[in-house]
């Protein structure tokens, strides 16, 4: 009995040194996407089903497409995400794949009369040489002027299209918002106010009861369908960068948004994928 409780005590203190890690499992690796709150969603949505499927953990954060540039040039995440063309600078320091199209909705309170408003209109609105919703058909009150911080690339967007400068976009700003869902709140909020989002983030705060709607521009209806055929004016690509050749995470994130999952998921948010 004395030989059997010393092999069982020896056994006991060489366990831990065969069996250093027990049964637990190996550590899931984890990547950070940090940039366009645009793209943020798609993120979440494809980070949830490779957190089921591969063991994968995504962090997303947003903050603009210009600090999803600057992490990335700085070594600070693992991707950026950009909604927006990147300029030659840009592209000559990182590697750029698109993934997506987003469409850019003009949106008004849900207690707007208004149906839709032209090119001209926004200029107009976003100069202040119209200042009345009643100048555009709907109901007495001062037109709120929202704007997307400096950074989002929502807001370049917006300045190429209607061709609106800097100085303009920040004299006549009665509001300046952050990240889409900042922007929704505000006009949720302010029944006078105009602003302008991702059409997808728009279709979703909607659903979910938010007092918010899109109108038409240049009479073309603001739905997925007409940012898949290009008859709705107002789009923009979406992308994701690689201060190198994407490996490990990185690479698993980006096949799987160009694969037929991923591209569904894509469709759910109510962007348009690539083909």
């Amino acid at each position: 009995m004395r030989k059997l409780r010393t092999l069982a005590l020896a056994t006991s203190l060489f366990a831990p040194a065969l069996f250093p890690s027990g049964c637990r499992r190996p550590q899931a690796e984890q990547i950070v996407v940090t940039g366009a709150s645009t793209v943020y969603p798609i993120v979440q949505m494809a980070a949830e089903e490779l957190r089921l499927t591969k063991g994968l953990n995504v962090m997303g954060q947003g903050g603009g497409s210009t600090r999803g540039f600057e992490d990335c040039v700085a070594g600070r995440n693992s991707l950026g995400a950009m909604a927006r063309e990147l300029t030659p600078e840009e592209k000559a320091q990182v590697m750029a794949f698109p993934i997506a199209y987003d469409g850019v909705g003009i949106v008004v309170h849900a207690s707007n009369q208004i149906v839709g408003v032209t090119t001209d209109d926004l200029r107009r609105i976003y100069r202040k040489q119209v200042t009345n919703w009643s100048g555009f058909g709907g109901q007495d009150g001062s037109i709120v002027v929202v704007h997307k911080g400096a950074g989002h690339a929502t807001r370049e967007v917006f300045m190429n299209y209607t061709g609106l400068t800097p100085d303009e976009m920040t004299r006549y700003t009665d509001v300046t918002a952050g990240d889409n869902a900042q922007v929704i709140r505000v006009i949720a909020n302010t029944p006078n106010a105009i602003g302008y989002v991702s059409l997808g983030e728009v279709i979703k705060a909607a659903e979910t009861g938010l007092p918010v709607r899109l109108v038409r521009l240049n009479a073309v209806e603001p739905v997925v369908e007409n940012v898949t055929n290009k008859t709705y004016p107002l789009f923009h690509p979406l992308y994701l960068i690689s201060k190198g050749e994407p490996k490990g995470g990185s690479r698993l994130l980006l096949d799987f948004l160009r694969s037929p999952e991923g591209k569904a998921i894509i469709r759910q948010g109510n962007y348009v994928p690539l083909e």
